[in-house]
């Protein structure tokens, strides 16, 4: 607590020389959300937050099945009921996965994957009952057909089969581009092969513009992010977080190429364009005390255990990594509630809330 508390001063300090320096209180100030997930996190472990039952979970994992079928069954009436609740809904088409009445398959992904963890948390602690809670919050993951639970999923495969997907990986590379050659040359080319191919073959300085061009939407959140990591070097008291920070990032990382892509522009002109991740938001809105703040904030989750020896490295933390460095809101505390998922002991052999005669035998545990 002191250490956390130690920091969050440090951060306060460096807000009011912001302030002075840029005579703007308000973007300053705006800096402060970078403590609300610590604090979700902290808060947890002091409370020490208890895994839900599993009858909430069924609950929650109906909810989640039947706005899926809703939407896909139905895109009418989902439509009616989404865009009345959300300033922006994006509707099952066919091309695009289903949003589960957040504005798109991307936030759905975040959202079904937590619930995900939580099921899995839930049953360590109080045994599997409703087998069938996981397995379908999964399907429900899969339906969303974002890029981002590809890569979720992905770095699940990697804590799980690491050997595996290592030789995977080198495979790839060796493959694709071959595959990649013919298809350039044909008629009927598969699309993914062909961009994987280009993109493996252009050079490292080419890399960002070339995804721009080949996926507009993927290229907005790799520059945005990328433009951001770089804050540090070029303006080290940060840019904060305002409107006006992240187009200062793109001109000063000498990323023109950001200004033609479609998606960026119609933000640009419509809206507010933010970085897509939590540490590139630390490291755009503070630049060289980024470079302390997210070790510092490592070292303090860590030590957070106390005299709790677990292993930590776990699929948990893992998704929270990849949230907090690829995508997801500053202050989403999803990728916190994770790490606090991973930093909390289970019990050996968990207890179920209702006499056993109730109780289907847990398959996970050991026999």
């Amino acid at each position: 607590a002191l250490c956390f508390t130690g920091l969050a001063l440090a951060m306060l300090c460096w807000i009011m020389i912001k302030i002075v320096i840029d005579g703007a209180f308000g973007n300053a100030l705006g800096l402060i959300q970078i403590l609300i997930g610590p604090l979700t996190l902290f808060g947890a472990l002091a409370l020490k937050a208890q895994a839900p039952s599993r009858n909430l979970m069924a609950g929650v994992t109906i909810y989640f099945v039947l706005s899926a079928a809703l939407e896909i069954l139905a895109s009418n009436a989902y439509e009616a009921v989404a865009s009345a609740l959300l300033s922006r809904a994006s509707i099952f088409d066919g091309h695009r996965g289903v949003s589960l009445f957040t504005p798109e398959p991307t936030y759905a992904t975040i959202s079904v994957t937590y619930f995900l963890v939580l099921a899995w948390w839930s049953g360590k602690h109080w045994g599997f009952r409703y087998g069938w809670i996981e397995p379908a919050l999964a399907l429900c993951l899969i339906l969303t057909g974002s890029t981002y639970a590809g890569i979720l999923l992905l770095a699940l495969a990697c804590v799980r089969w690491p050997r595996l997907m290592i030789l995977g990986l080198l495979s790839a590379v060796v493959v694709v581009p071959s595959i990649g050659h013919v298809a350039l040359n044909n008629d009927e080319s598969i699309r993914a092969v062909v961009a994987i191919s280009r993109l493996l073959s252009a050079e490292f300085r080419d890399f960002l513009p070339s995804i721009s061009v080949i996926d507009s939407s993927l290229g907005s959140r790799l520059t945005t992010n990328a433009a951001s990591f770089l804050t540090p070097l070029h303006s080290p008291l940060g840019l904060g977080l305002s409107c006006s920070a992240v187009p200062s990032a793109f001109n000063a990382a000498g990323f023109d190429f950001a200004f033609s892509n479609t998606v960026l522009t119609a933000v640009l002109d419509e809206g507010c364009l933010k970085p897509q991740s939590y540490v590139a938001s630390v490291a755009l809105g503070l630049g060289v005390l980024s470079l302390v703040f997210v070790p510092l904030l490592a070292g303090l989750t860590i030590h957070a255990r106390g005299r709790e020896r677990h292993k930590i490295w776990s699929p948990p933390l893992v998704l929270a990594i990849v949230m907090l460095f690829v995508q997801g809101q500053l202050s989403n505390p999803i990728p916190w509630m994770l790490i606090y998922f991973a930093l909390s002991s289970v019990p050996e052999q968990p207890q179920p809330r209702r006499p056993a005669r109730h109780t289907s035998h847990n398959w996970l545990a050991p026999t």
